[in-house]
């Protein structure tokens, strides 16, 4: 009887459990097939929770377009899209939002809708999109588009964020004077100080989508390949987790296996060796790798090598070229429901009129919403510095950041905040003072399984690091039958194998690009095998 092909993979998230779940499911018992997860639980960047009676979600939030979305597909099959409790996102609250500039002062729709215009059109330049403005608004705003783009076309490495500033640029040449002039109603603000703090909040709520620190790192070339599905993006009734218990419910007890943290991955022989923290360890014939980047980004320091041999230098210098940031989420709760959609616009760090007490953590937050319509909780978002200090904090540090933070741009008093009503900045009917009762926040940057959230194109970087990521090794020269060096004859082709968000080339930082990754594994070894799938 032949022997069967062992197949370790490391990792219990979306790409790792696709994976496991295609082989198990196509291959006719041909493999020995086992998910060896660090930590206690299956899921990875997936971890859906409670938090006040409430569901929601600590990491991966949205289905990202319902159109081709394997993730949709699941989640709608398994009746996870529906549920008699609420949940999360489960109805848009963002769209009814009040916006306050510092200060206490509220900003007039029409003056945020026309910056969240501009803001809109030129991302969906960015990404190669077909603008969606009005003929009127195409004429007036074609000149932004092409000095934006002018700009960006002078450098090989230029950045979303010098895109959008040249834009922005470009739309207060295109305006008539009088930009520095003070706005009616506005304080100490002027129109051009607003307009931009405004434009700035939306860029704040971009770093959240890409993970990047500063969209100045954000390679612009690459955002034109990222792709997205059509259709609403929404969220999944039963929680993400839903979709991947689905995936592992297939699995033969004892397969996934809990609490097994690799330490070394010795390869480049007839088999691959697999070192572990409690000393045991285990040989296979193919590995899948499916941990996060920055878990990589880790493992190829010379004081931590993961790898042994060091991996080749086409896939080490990806690893390296490539951005990996952390977002966070914040989940408050108010003593009382009925809190409004607030969009936080805060004056530049030069600014003399700056309220000094709101802490810096919280002054690239853009949002503070209720996560659906009846919701006495709350979320934020944090992304780079501001996402790793808020894993730092205190939960009464964070109460108390969050409640002089709206106190300062809304003019409601928060709790036990002694400071009187600033201006026409108003919150509800309710004179009652708010008062926060307790939060709840995640902290993917200081895990040591995950090491922060999801990848991006860094400048310096390309879609071509993105391949180079897919790529399994050894690489294998058929013509001449060498590995590296190596006879091939006694080296087996496909021993170690990467998939993950970070793998995929257009749909890197989401579930479905992870659960594509690992498809493609998966059949890649089918393949192999000559099996039918």
């Amino acid at each position: 009887m032949a022997k069967k092909a062992r197949i370790v993979i490391i990792g219990a998230g979306m790409a790792g459990l696709t994976a496991a779940n295609k082989l198990y499911t196509s291959s006719n018992n041909t493999f020995e097939l086992s998910v060896v997860e660090g930590g206690s639980r299956i899921g990875g960047r997936i971890n859906t929770s409670e938090f006040s009676s409430e569901k929601i979600e600590m990491g991966a939030t949205w289905i990202h377009g319902i159109g081709g979305s394997p993730v949709y597909r699941i989640a709608k099959e398994t009746g996870s899209l529906v549920s008699d409790e609420p949940w999360e996102c489960m109805d848009s609250t963002i769209d009814k939002a009040k916006t306050f500039a510092e200060g206490g002062f509220e900003i007039g729709p029409s003056i945020v809708e026309s910056i969240s215009g501009l803001f809109t059109a030129l991302m969906e330049l960015a990404q190669g999109k077909e603008i969606s403005q009005s003929d009127a608004d195409l004429s007036r705003l074609a000149h932004i588009y092409e000095t934006a783009t002018r700009v960006c076309s002078k450098g090989s490495s230029t950045s979303v964020g010098s895109f959008l500033k040249s834009g922005f640029d470009a739309y207060w040449d295109s305006i008539s004077n009088g930009g520095e002039e003070g706005v009616k109603g506005y304080g100490k603000w002027s129109r051009k100080s607003l307009e931009e703090a405004i434009f700035t909040m939306f860029s704040n709520t971009q770093r959240t989508y890409t993970s990047a620190d500063e969209l100045s790192t954000l390679d612009f070339a690459a955002e034109s390949e990222y792709q997205m599905f059509p259709g609403e993006e929404i969220t999944i009734a039963k929680g993400y987790l839903s979709v991947i218990h689905h995936l592992a419910s297939v699995l033969p007890q004892g397969v996934i296996q809990l609490n097994r943290k690799v330490t070394k991955i010795e390869w480049q022989s007839n088999e691959v060796k697999l070192h572990f923290s409690d000393g045991s360890v285990v040989f296979a014939d193919h590995v899948i790798v499916t941990v996060s980047l920055g878990v990589l980004k880790a493992g190829i320091e010379t004081d931590a090598e993961l790898f042994s041999p060091p991996l080749p230098d086409f896939k080490s210098d990806a690893i390296r070229r490539l951005g990996y940031g952390v977002v966070n989420k914040l989940f408050v709760e108010m003593s009382q429901g009925k809190f409004p959609s607030l969009q936080l616009v805060f004056d530049r760090d030069d600014s003399e009129f700056r309220f000094v007490k709101i802490p810096w953590w919280m002054r690239r937050t853009a949002t503070i919403t209720p996560i659906h319509s009846n919701s006495k909780v709350l979320l934020s978002w944090f992304a780079g510095k501001e996402a790793l200090e808020l894993e730092k904090l205190t939960d009464e540090e964070i109460k108390d950041g969050v409640m002089t933070t709206i106190s300062c741009l809304t003019g409601k008093e928060v709790k036990n905040d002694t400071a009187k009503p600033l201006t026409n900045g108003s919150l509800n009917d309710d004179d009652e003072a708010m008062k926060i009762t307790k939060v709840l926040k995640s902290k993917w940057g200081s895990d040591p399984l995950f090491r922060g959230s999801y990848s991006y194109v860094a400048v310096g970087s390309s879609g071509d690091d993105l391949d180079a990521m897919a790529e399994p090794l050894p690489k294998i020269n058929k013509k001449v039958g060498q590995v590296n060096g190596h006879d091939q004859a006694k080296v087996h082709e496909l021993q170690v194998m990467f998939a993950g968000e970070a793998t995929h080339r257009t749909h890197y930082s989401t579930t479905h690009g992870a659960y594509y990754s690992g498809l493609r594994e998966a059949n890649r070894l089918l393949k192999h095998y000559k099996c039918n799938f």
